[in-house]
């Protein structure tokens, strides 16, 4: 069983040195050549990456991949990691411990992120515009139905896998894929990111798909194993702020949820 971890990357990193971590140059189109895998050639949509962000790594994965049975999405910046705080690569992710969780889970995400706000109120706080989740729902109701009920209660609640970091089999990998993508390029159809989106907002298409993968796991019901991320960028200090940060949403939470029973 071949188990393969693409690192997605704009820039050269050091990539772990581990069996199976490959490296896979996003946004390649018209650019500078890494020495990495390049989702600019075969069947691609590279061009459309400063929109897209990494999922222009993940549809070349989805057409082109031909030697995987177990696909992973990590960053190069971000990885699965077995330690709390921890930043070695010893800790990180790899394929035998990939195939031993995979007999028993369907999928591989980072543990949930809790908010203050709903998914929802999160996205247009942070991201983008009410308009841009309206029309997905819209989409969804007309394209997959039997979604609405998912998308509608992954965008009321507060908890969220981000990062669009998975693993999964290839048959899991490809169904998501051509769900997800013919929703967004249904959704760009409708879009002119020449009407008031600033540069952080026209990467609508990244930041929305990380609402989609919640409500493609839930209502085909997979059986999720989280798993902490490390972010590389981060240092100690920032790590213990965010792991402090993580504890008292998360109390808040649990507490508020008491309330509501």
């Amino acid at each position: 069983m071949n188990v393969n971890m693409y690192v997605m990357t704009h820039k050269e990193f050091k990539c772990p040195n581990i069996e199976g971590y490959i490296p896979l140059q996003v946004g390649a189109y018209n650019k500078k050549d890494l020495g990495y895998q390049k989702d600019s050639t075969g069947e691609n949509i590279s061009i459309k990456n400063p929109n897209y962000c990494e999922l222009t790594g993940k549809y070349w994965i989805w057409k082109n991949d031909k030697i995987s049975d177990i696909i992973g999405i990590s960053h190069y910046r971000r990885f699965f990691t077995n330690y709390k705080i921890s930043r070695k690569e010893k800790g990180f992710i790899n394929r035998e411990q990939i195939k031993s969780i995979l007999q028993e889970y369907d999928i591989i995400l980072p543990k949930k992120e809790i908010y203050k706000e709903t998914a929802y109120e999160q996205y247009c706080l942070e991201s983008g515009f009410k308009k841009d989740l309206d029309k997905i729902r819209n989409i969804i109701s007309v394209m997959y139905p039997d979604y609405i009920d998912s998308f509608d209660r992954i965008m009321k609640n507060n908890k969220m896998y981000q990062f669009n970091m998975m693993i999964t089999d290839k048959k899991n990998y490809a169904s998501y894929c051509e769900w997800l993508f013919n929703i967004l390029f249904e959704l760009e159809k409708d879009i002119n990111l020449d009407d008031g989106y600033n540069d952080y907002q026209k990467r609508i298409y990244g930041f929305i798909s990380e609402r989609l993968l919640n409500v493609w796991v839930e209502k085909n019901n997979l059986k999720v194993k989280q798993m902490r991320v490390i972010n590389l960028n981060m240092n100690w200090k920032e790590i213990i702020r965010l792991n402090l940060r993580r504890i008292k949403n998360e109390y808040i939470f649990n507490k508020n949820k008491d309330k509501r029973r």
